[in-house]
């Protein structure tokens, strides 16, 4: 068995502390992106950016199931907004088992970066967001 693959290099990391995304803030007007953009996508300048770790934690700001499958997920898999430190929205596959609820906005959520699929016998290694509903949301 080959180990696994990153769904793209620069998006998360594994830390002591656990999973991270990453991203690009400026230093020279302070916007932050996720994913990261190699020129700010406010004030437009390129020697600027820098990588910073946003975390794990943030809050549910929307929440959607998708009823169309794709070739990688049957029908029924939902997906959402999560809001993160710096403000950065992060659109991602959230884990919620089939037939629950749709979390309320507001939920605190947890990254977790798991195998998603695989492609061309190796795992794909990509993130999606669950539900943490014993931790206070710091990013609501």
């Amino acid at each position: 068995m080959t180990d696994p693959v990153p769904l793209r290099e620069g998006l998360f990391r594994e830390t002591a502390a656990g999973p991270t995304l990453l991203a690009s803030r400026c230093t020279a007007c302070g916007h932050t992106s996720y994913p990261p953009a190699l020129r700010c996508l406010d004030c437009g300048r390129e020697e600027t950016q820098e990588t910073i770790e946003l975390g794990s934690d943030g809050a549910l700001l929307c929440a959607t199931v998708v009823h169309m499958g794709n070739d990688r997920y049957p029908p029924g898999y939902t997906v959402g907004y999560v809001t993160m430190p710096h403000g950065v929205r992060v659109f991602a596959q959230l884990a919620i088992a089939a037939g629950e609820d749709v979390p309320a906005p507001g939920t605190p959520m947890t990254l977790e970066i798991v195998p998603m699929w695989r492609k061309q016998e190796q795992d794909v290694l990509a993130y999606r967001f669950v539900p943490s509903l014993e931790r206070e949301c710091p990013h609501a």
